[in-house]
């Protein structure tokens, strides 16, 4: 079975995570991920990037992730944005996350999925489609920040199931 999206906050209640931003002329690359939302099993794109782990920072999260999930070496530019919020069941709280969003650039590889077992295939989409292909709750802030053009710097969301 697939892992639900940040550890469905049971074992690991505070998330840390580090995502990529990577756009070339053919568009940004996204990943599609097994996921569970709202208890049902689905496929979701996403950027590609994930947990920080103890003693790691941001950077080297985001370089480790990039590796793993695309088979792509970067360098990570600047820092777009930060997205934060809470996960709530029932009205309780059983969650936060914060979620660092960075420019990236590709310094080598080639996309190669198999590093990731929850990651079933990868696309360049032009920006304009990103609205329509992120849906999963946890999307929202990067939304924001696409709409606003890259002006917001912080975005905070409830997530409720």
């Amino acid at each position: 079975m697939a892992k639900p999206p940040f550890k469905d906050f049971t074992a690991r209640p505070d998330y840390l995570g580090a995502f990529g931003f990577l756009e070339t002329p053919g568009g940004v690359l996204l990943v599609a991920n097994r996921r569970i939302i709202a208890g049902e099993a689905r496929v979701v794109w996403d950027l590609p990037g994930g947990g920080v782990h103890v003693a790691e920072t941001l950077t080297e999260a985001l370089v480790r992730e990039m590796r793993e999930e695309t088979g792509l070496s970067v360098a990570v530019r600047e820092m777009l944005f930060v997205a934060e919020g809470e996960r709530l069941r029932g009205g309780a709280r059983t969650g936060v996350w914060r979620s660092f969003f960075f420019a990236v650039e590709r310094t080598g590889g080639a996309i190669d999925l198999s590093g990731e077992p929850d990651i079933v295939d990868h696309r360049f989409a032009p920006r304009d489609a990103l609205p329509g292909l992120l849906d999963a709750p946890y999307h929202r802030g990067f939304l924001a920040w696409l709409a606003s053009g890259g002006r917001l710097r912080h975005a905070f969301d409830t997530w409720s199931d």
